[in-house]
């Protein structure tokens, strides 16, 4: 139900208008979750007696049965379909903690990031705590919450969120990818493949002119070495006609990169906050934070066409 005047059950307020849940949201970023509540006239909810006893019994003590019971509350309220409901349940003893991020994903479908993050948080502390060697920028429940932040506005916290799961090695590699991308297309190629062996990157880009190629190596060499001093940079240029490189022997010292899907998705949610921070920020006449901030989303993913233009509106 859409409300103009928020009238929600104790039962909803206890479970999902608590602050203090969403305080210390993960051990590994300490971002401020503060502005997430409270919920807002125009925020859609769900306060159904027989959700909310569902999901306050999944989470006082987990169950094939308690998880069954949230399944069959979905369904009644229109959040999964028929369908999607018995296809969950044919598998509910395949989940424990998981189930979380099952029902963090119903409520983000829906456009209720609120309720979202609050399971969300119950699988990061789960993980946190049982999985300590868990990483933020390859479990997706993370991007997850990327997502949600971005979806309630809350760019400020978005970028932050993401940039923190990314990491800073991660940040200098997506940089020096970006940078690369972009002196390949001003010599007529792009970049083919990245290649990595602990600390050593191998690039492999194309070129339609070779006579440019020691002052573009001069430049990326100097840039690269501001970003990502750590990396020790080998590079290789070949007409553009040549095809891209294959996977190597098993001897081979480098890895071709073939995409992490929630790497992926930090990115995604990095350069749409980033895009809209960048928007609020030159309604409020700061133009040149709103430029700066466009030029680093430019550096990570140079193709992104909604990025580009933003920058050459405010040029």
């Amino acid at each position: 139900m859409n409300t103009d005047a928020l009238n929600l059950s104790n039962g909803f307020q206890q479970l999902y208008c608590d602050a203090s849940v969403l305080e210390g949201f993960s051990a590994l970023h300490p971002i401020s979750f503060k502005r997430v509540l409270p919920f807002q006239a125009q925020d859609t909810v769900v306060d159904d007696p027989w959700l909310i006893a569902a999901e306050t019994a999944h989470l006082a003590g987990r169950s094939d049965q308690t998880r069954r019971d949230v399944v069959e509350a979905y369904q009644r309220c229109g959040l999964l379909a028929e369908a999607e409901a018995a296809s969950l349940i044919s598998i509910i003893d395949y989940f424990d903690a998981d189930f979380f991020d099952v029902m963090g994903l119903v409520y983000a479908n829906a456009g209720m990031f609120i309720c979202a993050l609050r399971w969300y948080r119950e699988l990061i502390a789960e993980l946190e705590l049982k999985s300590p060697n868990s990483c933020s920028d390859s479990e997706s429940v993370y991007a997850s919450v990327g997502y949600c932040l971005y979806g309630l506005g809350l760019c400020e916290e978005a970028v932050a969120w993401s940039k923190c799961c990314i990491g800073p090695c991660q940040m200098a590699y997506m940089m020096c990818r970006g940078l690369i991308e972009y002196e390949a297309q001003a010599v007529g190629g792009k970049l083919l493949a990245t290649e990595r062996a602990a600390n050593r990157v191998r690039y492999t880009a194309s070129t339609n002119d070779p006579a440019q190629l020691p002052q573009t190596v001069q430049r990326i060499k100097a840039a690269m070495g501001a970003f990502a001093p750590f990396q020790e940079i080998y590079m290789d240029w070949v007409r553009s006609d040549t095809p891209a490189p294959e996977i190597q022997p098993g001897n081979y010292p480098f890895t071709i990169e073939l995409g992490d899907e929630s790497l992926l998705r930090h990115k995604m949610n990095l350069l749409f906050a980033t895009g809209a921070l960048a928007d609020a920020l030159t309604t409020r006449g700061y133009h040149s934070e709103a430029k700066r901030l466009l030029y680093e989303a430019a550096m990570i993913e140079p193709a992104a066409g909604f990025i580009q233009e933003r920058i050459e509106a405010l040029i």
